[in-house]
């Protein structure tokens, strides 16, 4: 007989630090926390970050849907288009969106949001556990 982890319903709130703590480990910058709550009935965050490249960018699309799918959060869609610089994945509670830099100043989803709350995130803040296997696609970074 095979042990399984056995998976959690994440809130919100772990949802965003388990998302951050992967993006962190995955090199991604700026991240921006928005609290819609309230605000949009759409979702109750955004994860804003800022990656390198396409390549990176690709690469941690495919790493977090698939660390947050063990942890029991299913992405309902990934939109991801080369060449446009900006990805979404969307955990419903939880809404990602990655960005090249000179998008994400195009963009500007944080002056959009400006009546939310934002938190800036910091990478100390936010370590993966020791357990975690995030090793996988390390390869395509």
């Amino acid at each position: 007989m095979v042990a399984r982890k056995t998976s959690k319903i994440l809130t919100p709130q772990e949802l965003s630090r388990a998302a951050a703590a992967l993006l962190f480990s995955r090199k991604v910058e700026d991240l921006a926390l928005i609290d819609l709550r309230g605000i949009s009935s759409l979702t109750d965050y955004y994860l804003i970050g800022t990656c390198k490249n396409e390549s990176q960018m690709r690469a941690i699309l495919g790493v977090t849907r698939r660390s947050l799918s063990r942890e029991g959060a299913k992405a309902i869609r990934s939109e991801y288009v080369p060449g446009v610089r900006w990805a979404v994945l969307d955990f419903g509670d939880l809404i990602l969106h990655l960005f090249e830099k000179q998008a994400r100043a195009y963009y500007s989803l944080e002056r959009l949001w400006g009546d939310a709350p934002i938190e800036y995130l910091r990478p100390e803040d936010y370590v993966l556990p020791d357990d975690a296997d995030v090793s996988e696609t390390d390869d395509e970074l």
